[in-house]
């Protein structure tokens, strides 16, 4: 008579099973890169206004100033390398080395580190002459899309579920 022994490994169901949790979880969160919704600037407005404004400028808003793509510049000039980390991270999870929130957390951490140094870095049409006199009064510098940092420190990522 031939005999089949066999035996079943709990702890490689247990882990089969996070992993999968895991996945799932990728599947049903996004990643949202946004300016902080309750800040504003000195005077009141809305920190999210005045970068979209900032972003399109006069080609979408009434507005008196050329546009300074910054959101777009990073995200165009890094898509790539975005999309190269998700696959990645993903590749990690799936192995079960990271958990789906670290994923977001890294991709999130990431492209606002992008539209910051757009922001910081990026060459942008010159600041109007009224404004440079309206920042030397305030003691502030003539860098287009830096005024208080108000903007710059509202950047921020949070992951929601879809």
């Amino acid at each position: 008579m031939i005999g089949v022994k066999t035996s079943v490994n709990v702890q490689g169901i247990e882990k089969f099973s996070d992993i999968e949790k895991q996945l799932n979880l990728l599947a049903k969160w996004k990643l949202v890169v946004q300016f902080n919704e309750d800040n504003t600037e000195t005077n009141g407005q809305k920190v999210e206004l005045i970068a979209m404004w900032l972003e399109y400028g006069s080609e979408g808003f009434n507005v008196h100033y050329p546009a300074r793509p910054f959101w777009r510049s990073a995200i165009d000039g890094n898509i790539q390398k975005i999309m190269n980390r998700f696959k990645f991270n993903a590749n990690q999870v799936a192995l079960g080395k990271m958990e789906a929130r670290k994923c977001f957390d890294d991709i999130g951490k990431q492209v606002v580190e992008y539209i910051k140094k757009s922001i910081e870095q990026g060459s942008y049409a010159p600041l109007a002459e009224s404004t440079i006199l309206a920042r030397q009064k305030k003691g502030s510098g003539n860098k287009p899309l830096i005024d208080t940092r108000t903007m710059l420190n509202s950047l921020e990522y949070v992951v929601k579920e879809i």
